[in-house]
């Protein structure tokens, strides 16, 4: 891939490279400004990191240069598309006790927002290891208000926001005459949630709340197919798990089964539209 594919970010770091290179690879040193990686970074071998909400990446190192870099690619969630990220580590050129360090986040087909938002999230990610290289403390993100994810589903006859093709991967339940129920299926066993305010343009959207028991704000949820080079792309948006007036641990705990129950929903409406579009 070339740089013009890729979004990068570069920061100042205050710490020599010896230092930071640690807090790139090492579990321990990962978690206090990062998330919880799984095990080592090893060439070739699978990887997860965990962000404790929901929210993850799979990924697999493919360059480790002691010092000097880490690259990898991950999917977001597991399901997302996989991109290439490379971690490029450098002294600072006019400071013996300082290094910069660059992010380049290689994926051709962003729009130019969305190119916009992850340049915003590596900055905050970078801007929390300098932070944690001056405090020796944690700077790890609280509860992340969205879940959010997508997945690139081949070009075919399958139409997933059509109704009632929908509720084929999403796990709505009807009472009779609507959409009335979202399940959320897990170790913890099934529970429903009511819907309100289901809209849904066919082809294109569905928005709906969900109410959430004991708490005054619902979080909001939008679906959305687009086209992309090789198929459509189905992306999900679900808003409001920072403002839902519970305690933390037990937002935190519904954002983390919502998130699992989103991803499946992804993997399944990715498994019905390959096998609509039959063999390559």
């Amino acid at each position: 891939m070339s740089v013009s594919d890729a979004v990068r970010v570069t920061l100042r770091l205050p710490a020599p490279a010896a230092r930071v290179w640690p807090k790139l690879t090492e579990p321990r040193h990962v978690a206090q400004w990062f998330g919880d990686l799984a095990g080592p970074l090893t060439v070739g071998e699978d990887n997860r990191l965990d962000f404790e909400d929901g929210d993850f990446f799979t990924l697999r190192p493919t360059r480790l240069v002691a010092g000097r870099e880490v690259a990898f690619e991950w999917r977001f969630l597991g399901v997302g598309k996989r991109q290439r990220i490379v971690w490029t580590l450098e002294p600072a050129a006019d400071g013996p006790g300082e290094s910069v360090l660059t992010v380049d986040d290689h994926d051709a087909t962003r729009t130019p927002a969305e190119a916009a938002q992850l340049r915003e999230g590596w900055t905050d990610f970078l801007t929390r290891l300098a932070t944690h290289l001056r405090t020796d403390r944690s700077a790890r993100y609280a509860l992340r208000d969205d879940i959010d994810g997508a997945v690139d589903l081949p070009t075919g006859p399958y139409r997933p926001l059509t109704y009632p093709a929908l509720l084929d991967w999403l796990p709505v339940a009807e009472d009779g005459f609507r959409p009335a129920w979202f399940f959320v299926v897990d170790d913890e066993g099934p529970r429903r949630f009511a819907l309100r305010d289901w809209d849904l343009l066919e082809d294109e959207r569905l928005t709906f709340e969900v109410e959430i028991p004991e708490a005054p704000g619902a979080p909001s949820a939008e679906v959305t197919l687009t086209p992309v080079p090789d198929g459509l792309r189905l992306s999900f948006a679900h808003r409001g798990w920072t403002r839902l007036g519970l305690p933390d641990h037990r937002a935190q705990d519904l954002r983390r089964r919502f998130t699992a129950t989103w991803v499946a929903s992804l993997a399944a409406a990715r498994a019905r539209a390959r096998a609509a579009a039959g063999p390559d």
